[in-house]
């Protein structure tokens, strides 16, 4: 079976990853693997296995030219399945697809609207036309989430019954010998300090000054306290410049994107995500993955179904910077209680293995 997978380039973003994940297994397996990406640059092109036909359609935007483009790639390759992992690039297939065709095609659906809500109500109806129309032509559209099933029904993108929730997948079976690999930082290296790990975009989305503030208030209880904080985002000088405004500069790191961030997940003593939406939170799988305690706002999306309400991880309400500091203090004086075993085989539900399989499914 031939498989075409879009993602829109190889950036340091969880779709990115996935789509990457997805390709490398399928092509593992036996499949014949397309892999379509708009513009291909980004951290993890390296990654794309051998095997897989790379088809980069060098468009540095979303717009005409990367239609026709996409179009002419879809007729010459006539896949027998699509897989779409992210928005922008799920629009562009479903413009794309030709007339009449007999491709199964699939979208998966990586956020809630809630991006789509903040735009000004011009480019908002605009865009959910858009998304009506194309999502309309996929045989399925696969949300990660019930939060992101959701959105797409109330806002009447596609109907319920061509919506399946599957969680992402995230665990690749070499994720332990990644994080063995040797992690050269002052703090994660020491064991005179608790480190307190961010991994994510920063964005206003993922709310890292929600984080700083409450880390300000945590570490007048805990002094040896630390954070670090991994990704690269357009609110770097912002969150650097409140880091220092809430005089914990000292105690913040803030890190540039890594190929492979295993090594600082298993070195942390904590793990925090402070996003206010997300579509499904795979730093929170990978975090588990490692064998790291999570705390996570009780945002939607996907952390409240990862934690199981809870039972492997602490949800906190979004915006609560007190209630937030106060999680992180009760960590590090309940440090030992955690079962690290048991967060690791919560992460295994996510592997690709698993849920590569559940993709495939879901389209016959």
């Amino acid at each position: 079976m031939k498989i075409c997978i879009v993602t829109p380039s190889f950036a340091g973003g969880g779709a990115e990853r996935i789509a990457v994940n997805l390709a490398n297994y399928y092509a593992k397996n036996g499949l014949d693997v397309c892999l379509v990406v708009f513009e291909g640059v980004g951290p993890y092109r390296r990654q794309v296995g051998g095997s897989i036909k790379l088809i980069d359609l060098n468009v540095k935007r979303l717009r005409y030219d990367a239609w026709l483009k996409l179009r002419k790639v879809i007729k010459d390759e006539s896949p027998e399945q699509i897989l779409s992992v992210m928005r922008g690039a799920n629009i562009f297939v479903g413009l794309a697809l030709p007339v009449m065709n007999n491709i199964k095609v699939a979208f998966r659906e990586a956020n809630t609207m809630e991006a789509v809500r903040r735009k000004p109500w011009r480019r908002r109806l605009f865009y959910k036309c858009l998304m009506r129309f194309s999502y309309g032509r996929a045989n399925i559209v696969i949300a990660n989430s019930m939060d992101t099933k959701k959105d797409l029904i109330v806002n009447k993108i596609v109907k319920d019954s061509y919506v399946k929730v599957i969680g992402n997948p995230v665990i690749n079976d070499d994720l332990n010998e990644k994080a063995g690999d040797v992690l050269c930082h002052d703090w994660l290296s020491s064991s005179d300090v608790f480190v307190v790990l961010h991994v994510g975009r920063l964005d206003i989305q993922k709310n890292q000054a929600l984080l700083l503030s409450a880390f300000s208030l945590a570490v007048k209880s805990v002094p040896d306290l630390k954070l670090v904080i991994l990704g690269e985002g357009e609110e770097k000088k912002n969150l650097e410049r409140l880091a220092g405004e809430l005089g914990v500069k000292g105690s913040v790191d803030f890190v540039a994107f890594q190929d492979n961030p295993y090594p600082y997940y298993k070195a942390a003593d904590l793990f925090v995500l402070s996003s206010d939406w997300e579509g499904f939170g795979n730093v929170i799988v990978e975090a588990l993955a490692c064998g790291t305690p999570v705390i996570s706002t009780d945002c939607p999306g996907g952390p409240r179904t990862i934690l199981a309400d809870g039972k492997y991880g602490v949800l906190v309400p979004c915006g609560d910077a007190e209630r937030l500091s106060l999680e992180i203090v009760n960590h590090v004086s309940n440090v030992g209680t955690w079962n690290f075993e048991k967060l690791k085989m919560r992460a295994n539900e996510f592997s690709v293995e698993a849920v590569a399989k559940k993709y495939l499914e879901a389209t016959r």
